[in-house]
């Protein structure tokens, strides 16, 4: 006869990962006060893995959650094209990925790239080096 299986373990499991992620955010969060949060949303994936998104607001924040953690922090630039008016608006996106206390965690923010860096960018970008930097 074949053992029987648990039905409930996937939600177990994700209960379990729930639970940890909760645990995780809350002391990243009393650790470190200073660094500033904008939002922070869990996340789950099968397997019962903890994951936590985290938008710290701007790259600067990234960078500074990135290094109180060990974390690598990476940056690309992009622009998007306003169809209305035509603007080209160039930003840098940034993100710091790792495991924190069990977790998955994924730092994110941005910052709209203005004035002589941003004419720079959609320069280089018209001469075929633009895109992601």
């Amino acid at each position: 006869m074949s053992e029987r299986t648990n039905p409930l373990g996937a939600i177990e499991a994700m209960e379990a990962a729930a639970f940890r992620t909760g645990q995780a955010a809350r002391q990243m969060l009393a650790e470190h006060p200073d660094l500033p949060v904008q939002e922070i949303r869990p996340g789950y994936s099968t397997g019962g893995r903890a994951e936590l998104a985290i938008h710290a607001g701007d790259c600067d924040s990234v960078r500074a959650w990135a290094e109180r953690l060990g974390l690598e922090a990476e940056a690309h630039f992009g622009s998007y094209t306003y169809p209305t008016n035509g603007y080209e608006m160039v930003y840098e996106a940034c993100h710091a990925k790792g495991t924190v206390l069990g977790a998955q965690v994924d730092i994110s923010g941005t910052r709209s790239v203005e004035g002589a860096e941003r004419e720079s960018w959609i320069a280089a970008g018209d001469e075929g080096s633009g895109g992601d930097a």
